[in-house]
């Protein structure tokens, strides 16, 4: 009998390594069909994978602290002398082109400019996915109930959309940020509240065609609760637009972040943005930090955009096979 009872664990354990193996077999082919057939939106996977990578260790293998400072010798230093160019006997390593030690050179503040981007890179990206996540929960909560109730739910908020939508987004953002002190959680809420409107408007969209599909009027009859129906049959089937509003959201976050901080209203700490509207004063003489900054953002954002409008043709069914 003990040896019948290991048998079947065997059996039952090598069952399920090899579903797993299916999966992963499948996973990887449906990654190789993408990479075929969506050129582009696998550019922008690749571009999307490297800024992850550099976010999350970029700050860790740089050898320098965001905030540290660099001296080089004053040549005209005079002991004892009360002119501000010769009293001290370092100066600040200030707008340094390109180096060994320095590979991106330094800001107008003698700090490493490659450390700041890869600091600025976990910051954006932090950003984008926290805000992105939390836009798209909210606005399928709205769009889900205004879709699935209809009626006077509908009504009311797709006015209350209405009415946000049409307030202009920077002046919204203004608004929310400068309630209070300027936080990273603030900004991210800000960030939130704003997209959810549109993306409860696709999903509102999404949820229209699908609440009178045969298998939900079913559920209906049979006694369904209105949670069931939402979480087992609604919600399943809407995920691939809501999965597309979330990566193409990551991107808009991005961007609206980094104007945030070039105008600067952002949250503290090392930013593209900050790069960007510091390196203009100085574009003339030393470009290389709002070149670096600016296109950082114009890189990670077109990622994130190109990765969402392939995942879109992807997932809608009326687009395969075009």
């Amino acid at each position: 009998m003990t040896t019948g009872v290991g048998f079947g664990e065997q059996e039952v354990a090598v069952t399920a390594l090899e579903e797993e193996r299916s999966v992963a077999a499948r996973a990887m082919r449906g990654l190789g069909r993408f990479i075929r057939q969506k050129k582009v939106g696998a550019l922008g996977l690749g571009m999307a994978l490297i800024f992850l990578v550099l976010g999350a260790a970029g700050p860790h293998i740089t050898p320098y602290d965001k905030d540290e400072t660099f001296s080089n010798a004053n040549p005209n230093y005079e002991r004892g002398s009360t002119d501000p160019e010769k009293i001290s006997p370092t100066t600040l390593l200030r707008l340094a082109g390109p180096s060994w030690e320095h590979p991106l050179g330094t800001d107008d503040k003698g700090r490493d400019l490659l450390t700041r981007v890869l600091v600025g890179a976990r910051r954006a990206l932090y950003f984008g996915f926290a805000s992105a996540a939390m836009a798209t929960v909210l606005g399928a909560i709205i769009g889900v109930a205004s879709g699935y109730f209809g009626g006077l739910v509908d009504l009311v908020l797709q006015r209350l959309v209405d009415a946000m939508i049409a307030i202009p987004g920077l002046i919204f953002l203004l608004l929310l940020i400068q309630i209070g002190e300027v936080t990273l959680f603030r900004v991210i809420l800000a960030l939130s509240i704003l997209g959810s409107f549109g993306a409860a408007r696709v999903v509102r969209s999404a949820a229209l065609s699908t609440r009178n599909e045969v298998y939900v009027e079913a559920a209906r009859v049979v006694g369904a609760s209105h949670l069931r129906i939402v979480a087992r049959h609604l919600l399943p089937n809407i995920a691939a637009p809501i999965i597309v509003i979330f990566s193409i959201s990551i991107g808009t976050a991005i961007l609206a972040e980094a104007g945030l901080s070039f105008l600067n209203l952002g949250a503290p700490g090392p930013s593209w943005g900050k790069m960007v509207a510091q390196g203009r004063l100085t574009f003339d003489s030393q470009p290389v930090m709002s070149i670096v900054g600016g296109g950082a953002i114009t890189f990670t954002v077109a990622a994130f955009n190109l990765l969402g409008d392939a995942m879109r043709d992807v997932l809608d069914p009326r687009q395969r096979g075009t």
